[in-house]
């Protein structure tokens, strides 16, 4: 169950079997139902989660009631509230399984053992948040200054699949586009393929 987190880590970082064989003890593994909600607007999050099988939307609802998704989530990522875990303060996401997943979890006491005791595991996690506080920063302006193909093109070049596995309303929300101009959009797409 720990291989895809043992590949992401040496990804980022060289790391011996020993070592990582020594994170096995600090995290759990859970399936999850489509749907489950892991995390709450309003309450705080307890877990740092890694997500081995499935899919997650993480989301908020503004003040009428409108969801907007902020990211999805793949076998590999990350996901959850890590502001709300390290600064024990309520949350303002959801996170929503939205396919039958499997996930590792580590408890925010676990977290910061792990960090002192594995200085690979804290090498990793640096590594990390700069890749995505770079990601953040790149999402931004793209919401403010790409057109609307190019955010849907850049979509599909960062998840493939998306199309098959998450409905329309969730991607125009996520892209922060109406449902009307992401099919105007794909019809553009679709009559420019077939020249």
């Amino acid at each position: 169950m720990m291989e895809l987190l043992y590949e992401k880590i040496k990804e980022y970082v060289t790391a011996e079997d020993q070592d990582l064989n020594l994170i096995d003890a600090y995290f759990q593994h859970q399936k999850i139902k489509k749907g489950t909600l892991l995390n709450k607007d309003g309450e705080v999050t307890r877990h740092a989660i890694f997500v081995v099988k499935g899919l997650f939307r993480t989301f908020i609802i503004d003040e009428q009631g409108v969801e907007h998704i902020l990211q999805f989530s793949m076998p590999g990522w990350w996901t959850g509230n890590l502001a709300s875990l390290l600064s024990g303060k309520p949350s303002r996401f959801f996170v929503e399984a939205l396919e039958d997943a499997e996930i590792l979890i580590i408890s925010k006491d676990a977290w910061n053992s792990l960090l002192e005791k594995a200085p690979f595991y804290l090498d990793y996690h640096r590594k990390l948040v700069e890749r995505s506080l770079i990601a953040t920063q790149d999402r931004l302006l793209e919401a403010y200054s790409v057109d609307a193909r190019k955010k849907y093109l850049h979509l599909l070049e960062t998840f493939p699949d998306i199309l098959q596995r998450v409905p329309q309303y969730m991607i125009a929300s996520y892209l922060g586009m109406s449902r009307e101009t992401l099919s105007r959009v794909r019809r553009q797409l679709a009559r420019k393929n077939k020249s």
